[in-house]
């Protein structure tokens, strides 16, 4: 039985797409958690709340100076105040970073340095005003930075930066901190640890970026923000892991605090 969430989206995905001149029935399902992506030959319509909407927008608009973000090529917002909003994005060629099928390790490291550069670019940028501040510093972050969201060419060049629903400004030290979360404890990247390839393409994103700078602070906040992220995707103990290094994290920072 459908929903009436569902309905409403399904109305709000044809709206958006004869809006944009899209035949919807010819969009295929790209993925997204927080919102719903679909895309054809040369276009991405992502679909989200209005509120998330406009933050990706406004996010990818701001970090565009630094690192190439796919054009925004319209936005779609529903005239009866419905909870789906739309924008229409432009489809950057490249593959996802992820894919390091028959690379070699030597290879591997270079992307990922490519990767771990463009993400230190970005914090250059500073944040639109309206973004929340995690710690009062105003650096832009992009908090879900891994090799799915990013885009390389045949150069292995990064031809995009995508998914900028979490982002928010602060230290670089939480976007270092979340990228390396999602690196090591992730359940879905764990397993790829064993892999030489993926570690010579952590090891690059580690360099560009300087990961294993973040603080004790910034780690702890890694850890609670994975918890609440992906409880719903990893119930019962699947999670023991991040609670552990939690514990340690915690602990060793009571025990610095109590030093005279």
């Amino acid at each position: 039985m459908v929903d009436d969430n569902e309905r409403g989206f399904r109305r709000a995905l044809i709206e958006a797409s004869a809006h944009f001149g899209l035949d919807h029935e010819r969009l295929e399902p790209l993925g997204g958690m927080t919102g719903r992506v679909f895309g054809t030959d040369d276009v991405v319509l992502r679909l989200g709340s209005p509120e998330t909407i406009a933050h990706e927008l406004a996010a990818a608009n701001a970090a565009s100076v630094a690192v190439p973000v796919p054009a925004t090529l319209g936005t779609f917002v529903p005239t009866d105040g419905g909870p789906w909003a739309a924008s229409l994005i432009e489809r950057v060629d490249g593959t996802v970073a992820a894919d390091l099928s028959g690379v070699t390790a030597e290879r591997a490291f270079t992307r990922g340095l490519a990767c771990g550069r463009a993400q230190a670019a970005l914090w250059t940028v500073t944040a639109p005003p309206a973004f929340a501040s995690i710690d009062g510093e105003r650096s832009l972050l992009h908090l879900d930075l891994h090799p799915l969201n990013i885009l390389l060419g045949p150069d292995d060049r990064v031809t995009a930066v995508i998914d900028w629903t979490n982002a928010a400004a602060g230290s670089p030290d939480y976007d270092r901190a979340r990228t390396s979360a999602i690196f090591r404890l992730d359940p879905h990247a764990i397993p790829l640890l064993d892999q030489p390839v993926w570690r010579a393409f952590l090891a690059g994103w580690t360099d560009g970026a300087n990961l294993d700078e973040a603080s004790t602070a910034a780690r702890i906040w890694a850890c609670r923000f994975m918890l609440h992220d992906l409880q719903h995707r990893h119930p019962g103990d699947a999670l023991d892991h991040v609670r552990h290094e939690l514990e340690v994290l915690e602990e060793a920072t009571e025990s610095a605090q109590s030093v005279p």
